[in-house]
């Protein structure tokens, strides 16, 4: 747009001169005209043969801890560029060390390299990139600038608060929780005999016993004990409300997920997770296009962030007894957004068949309405240990409380941070 300015003023100078006549200014405007030519061709030129490939190590680490960035920009065309100056896009209020910018020459074939470390404050799924390169025409009329292809990103995992508040001498620390239909049954127990019956498998009949009678006799089982849990962590906006304190809560609330996740981890049982919230990893943008501008700020603004997602089917870590499971837990909670679609009780609806009774149901929730405290409730009865951990308001757990206290639904209060350490294990799950 530019430099069709440029081209118009020609052309009306080039007019005057014509009938004027004057054949000096005639002159010095073709000139003019190839300087601007000339300008925009090498510009451009300039521009469009520039690679840039980044390295971002490690892209998964902890809140407080470094990531280091190595960009490197290569010439893959035959001209020299004279001046050319780089810019890599880091995010805001993440503390550099190093140098994200240069102003360097580029010979053909060669490249230059940007490396840096950022200092990660806060969890989430960060963009680094894209490169912002600037350059220009060696008479200084005219800059123009291009964006990178590449944008990486790095998770940066929540805060765990470890729970350790349980008897480590106990076999299970969070300690045995009584499920309503005794459907399970824990073959290490043995109750009691009973005479064979047609049907009953080979592995339940008492040998020793059988030997010593005469007779077939089965084992009797104790019921089974729920061991670990399900971790049901509710993200959605309207739940949190608008004010100041939301991304504080909706930050505890993660880290009260990811704190449960490794008492269970640790005391070596099963336990999964469910939540409405949205994966970053789902919009976020890896490739994108470049574009060149006249303009810094067109630049900018050129710059593509992530997409939108419009999904609403539950995020979910299967509940299962795994080395890793807590690890796999936290790092979904490393990329999780809010999301303005699935409602805590559709949630509840919608996954409670899949969702094993063997396993305590953990509910993370900002708030507890009537009628979700009529849902946990029906979950009860279905059979399911429940347990919630209520975030942050003061004014609203007395009346959390309160609405589940005829269903016999425990409410821990988690007020901060260190309120997760004052928790009674024992209690999770009754």
């Amino acid at each position: 747009m530019k430099n069709a300015y440029w081209f118009i003023a020609a052309g009306v100078a080039l007019l005057i001169a014509f009938y004027a006549p004057s054949p000096y200014m005639a002159f010095s405007i073709y000139a003019f005209l190839l300087l601007v030519t000339l300008s925009h061709i090498s510009s451009v030129a300039w521009l469009s043969g520039l690679d840039c490939e980044r390295t971002v190590t490690p892209d998964t680490l902890q809140q407080g801890e470094e990531v280091a960035v190595e960009v490197t920009i290569t010439n893959r065309r035959g001209w020299p560029i004279p001046w050319i100056y780089f810019e890599d896009v880091t995010p805001p209020g993440f503390k550099r060390h190093g140098d994200t910018t240069r102003l360097t020459i580029l010979m053909p074939g060669r490249s230059v390299k940007l490396k840096y470390r950022l200092t990660c404050p806060r969890r989430g799924y960060h963009r680094i990139g894209p490169l912002v390169m600037e350059s220009g025409d060696l008479f200084g009329l005219q800059k123009r600038f291009r964006t990178g292809k590449r944008q990486d990103y790095v998770s940066v995992l929540p805060t765990v608060a470890y729970i350790d508040t349980f008897n480590i001498a106990a076999r299970r620390p969070q300690g045995p929780v009584r499920v309503s239909n005794k459907i399970y049954e824990d073959p290490t127990r043995i109750s009691g005999v009973r005479e064979y019956q047609p049907g009953d498998p080979l592995n339940r009949i008492h040998w020793k016993v059988s030997a010593r009678t005469g007779d077939l006799f089965c084992k009797l089982n104790e019921p089974s004990s729920v061991q670990g849990g399900t971790l049901v962590l509710d993200l959605h906006k309207l739940s949190y409300g608008d004010d100041e304190k939301a991304e504080s809560r909706m930050e505890l609330a993660i880290t009260t997920t990811a704190s449960i996740a490794y008492l269970l981890q640790m005391s070596g049982e099963q336990l999964g997770m469910i939540t409405n919230g949205r994966d970053a990893a789902e919009i976020a943008r890896y490739e994108v296009a470049s574009k060149q501008t006249l303009s810094r700020d067109d630049a900018a603004a050129s710059v593509v962030g992530e997409g939108t997602s419009d999904r609403l089917s539950p995020l979910s870590v299967p509940t299962r007894r795994s080395p890793v499971q807590a690890l796999q837990i936290v790092e979904n909670l490393a990329r999780i957004v809010p999301t303005d679609g699935l409602g805590i009780i559709d949630l509840l609806m919608s996954e409670f068949r899949r969702l094993p009774r063997d396993a305590a149901l953990l509910p993370v929730v900002p708030r507890v309405t009537d009628k979700l405290a009529l849902a946990l409730a029906g979950l009860k009865l279905s059979g399911f240990a429940v347990s919630v951990f209520y975030i942050n308001d003061a004014r609203g757990y007395p009346e959390a409380a309160g609405r589940l206290a005829p269903h016999q639904i425990h409410v821990f209060h988690i007020e901060q941070e260190w309120s997760l350490h004052e928790i009674s294990p024992a209690r999770i799950g009754h």
